[in-house]
């Protein structure tokens, strides 16, 4: 990927003129990040914005007995540390590359720079953290009004996205992400969530195979979403890694 393509793909800077994105290009440095190795860890103090240009990023932080718990993965196109950047805040989380990476970082008063040179950016950003705002709002609300079994019919459904719109009724969920990745989205644990997918699997719903969810009939599975909370799903961590195929009939 071509560093004007990899700005391109910040909601920052995305629709911008080609030329302003290139421009980009002078506050920003490339780093190269070998697989296994750290790009950040807890309490380390925010100092770059980072955007993935090539390779994946795994966050994740250590719970009780060293218990490994994943966030998130940044694929190509994410990008870490911009709502800490400016207070100068500290990490939380454990930043690993899984993937020999390439990223390109931009200090805090390059950023400054950049904001000051094209004010839009600074106005994209507050419209984007908005956004954010809005989204774990709903994540709230959909652990407050919905049972687990719900968020996890509803996160399925997000995760399948538009793969049905071509009429076909199963769909195929590739590289799913770790179940203790799926629960912690949905605000509960992995033996739960292990619970409530053996029970869509009883019920005909779904088929789990390894690295793979099936959904028999995606049609039937939104059945079971009232039509009223379709604006509650929860928030929507990047996984750029996810890919999904539609089932042959």
């Amino acid at each position: 990927m071509k560093d004007c393509e990899a700005l391109a793909m910040i909601p920052y800077f995305r629709d911008l003129k080609e030329e302003v994105v290139c421009s980009i290009l002078e506050y920003a440095s490339s780093k190269k990040i070998p697989k296994g190795k750290y790009l950040f860890m807890p309490q380390d103090t925010c100092t770059h914005l980072y955007i993935v240009k090539e390779g994946m990023i795994e966050i994740f932080q250590l719970g009780e007995e060293g218990k490994k718990i994943v966030l998130h993965h940044a694929g190509k196109g994410a990008f870490l540390g911009d709502t800490i950047l400016f207070n100068e805040g500290r990490y939380e989380a454990h930043a690993q590359a899984v993937r020999n990476s390439e990223l390109l970082s931009i200090d805090k008063k390059g950023f400054e720079s950049l904001i000051n040179t094209y004010p839009e950016i600074g106005i994209r950003m507050l419209a984007d953290f908005g956004t954010r705002i809005k989204k774990l709002k709903s994540f709230a609300a959909e652990i407050a009004l919905n049972d687990v079994g719900m968020r996890i019919v509803r996160l399925l459904l997000e995760l399948a996205g538009n793969e049905a719109a071509d009429g076909r009724n199963a769909v195929i969920l590739s590289n799913v992400p770790t179940q203790d990745e799926m629960a912690f989205r949905i605000g509960t644990v992995r033996e739960v969530l292990c619970r409530g997918l053996h029970k869509l699997e009883r019920e005909n719903y779904i088929k789990v195979k390894r690295g793979k969810v099936i959904i028999s009939d995606i049609n039937r599975l939104k059945e079971l979403v009232p039509e009223e909370d379709n604006d509650l799903f929860p928030i929507k961590l990047p996984m750029n890694y996810l890919k999904l195929s539609a089932a042959k009939r």
